[in-house]
């Protein structure tokens, strides 16, 4: 497993000389590139009936495991909320046939995870990473099947273009870095359907400036034999059931997550600084060769 170590540098000199850093490097990516894998429809036949059992049997006791009076039950070390909850994720994963691989720590106690945008997939795989609050479009909420299990685990819902939906999402992620919890980001505010990552919106870093807590980079990419982002990618014209059933279709792949630098905020820290040093860590990671 590859570690990437926090720099120990903090501060607003250092953050003005990372940013700094960050628009000079660019975006530079030699990524090996895979072409989109072959439909093999013989692997519907025991993929749908996973996933069929995980909605029927699994989704149940996921509830179940959330409910308040029964997700603190401790289980050994962690809440029965949180190891039913990262079970769940990873065996979903599994069953769409991804297999995770994580480059890095998570650091214990709360941060911001700030991550590219790729796919409806990327949720999961981060859950499978660690149970975490998630900022989701509003949409997400009337999904069949989806909506329940986001409003179970824990999603902040935000309408765009509502400023009043936006605050209020603001201020609640603000309140549960204060409590210790993790929460995750898509700063990019949306999909890309190119490849690589997107301009970083420096607004919703300011919960972590408000709370003190670091922002931690995370990159995630698709992988079989080179990246795979236009097979995974939820581009224009694609319908929720429609690239699900096409993945199920498709030989296995790896789900990787690349964890970088803890980036130290504090009262004088600047969220277009912010911004850039994360979407500088995120490129870097994305951009990783092969392994």
């Amino acid at each position: 497993m590859v570690v990437f170590r926090p720099s120990g540098r903090s501060g607003r000199r250092d953050l003005n000389q990372q940013a700094s850093s960050a628009d000079e490097t660019g975006q530079h990516d030699g990524t090996p590139v895979a072409s989109v894998g072959a439909r093999q429809p013989w692997r519907l036949f025991y993929r749908v009936p996973l996933l069929t059992l995980l909605g029927v049997l699994g989704l149940p006791l996921l509830l179940f495991a959330l409910l308040p009076g029964v997700r603190g039950l401790p289980v050994f070390g962690r809440s029965l909320g949180w190891r039913a909850q990262r079970r769940y994720a990873r065996a979903l994963v599994w069953a769409t046939g991804m297999r995770l691989r994580v480059h890095g720590e998570l650091p214990e106690g709360p941060v911001l995870l700030v991550a590219n945008h790729i796919s409806w997939f990327d949720i999961p795989v981060l859950h499978a990473l660690s149970p975490m609050w998630l900022v989701a479009k509003h949409d997400i909420r009337d999904w069949l099947l989806v909506g329940p299990v986001a409003r179970a685990v824990g999603t902040i819902f935000i309408a765009r273009g509502d400023e009043a939906s936006r605050r209020a999402a603001a201020r609640r992620m603000t309140a549960l870095l204060k409590r210790g919890r993790v929460v995750g980001v898509f700063p990019e505010g949306g999909i890309r359907p190119e490849r690589g990552v997107g301009r970083f919106h420096a607004r919703l870093l300011g919960p972590a400036v408000r709370a003190g807590i670091p922002i931690l980079p995370a990159a995630i990419r698709y992988w079989r034999d080179g990246d795979i982002h236009d097979e995974r990618v939820f581009a224009a014209g694609n319908t929720f059931f429609g690239l699900l059933m096409s993945n199920l279709a498709r030989a296995p792949c790896q789900a990787q997550v690349f964890l970088g630098r803890p980036i130290a905020t504090g009262a004088e820290s600047l969220r277009g600084d912010l911004a850039r040093i994360a979407q500088q860590q995120v490129t870097e990671m994305y951009g990783h060769a092969a392994i």
